[in-house]
């Protein structure tokens, strides 16, 4: 590839993202809503929110082992 076709590729992308952005804000808020709400549905319907729950619970009891650890060596 070529500067001038690397160039021109990248030139393509600013335009296809620029229209995407456009797109984006002339889409109603009620059109973003049904979105946002078809994709937490998909997400509920996968049992992507359980496994982020556990994850999260993970973490939170691992940083709490670590305070406790903290609070034990520094007096």
């Amino acid at each position: 590839m070529t500067k001038k076709e690397a160039r021109d590729y990248m030139n393509r992308w600013r335009l296809v993202n620029k229209a995407l952005a456009e797109e984006l804000r002339r889409t109603p808020m009620e059109v973003k809503f049904q979105q946002m709400d078809a994709a937490y549905r998909m997400a509920v319907g996968l049992g992507f929110l359980q496994k982020m729950k556990a994850v999260k619970q993970d973490t939170e009891d691992e940083v709490r082992r670590r305070w406790l650890r903290l609070k034990k060596t520094n007096p």
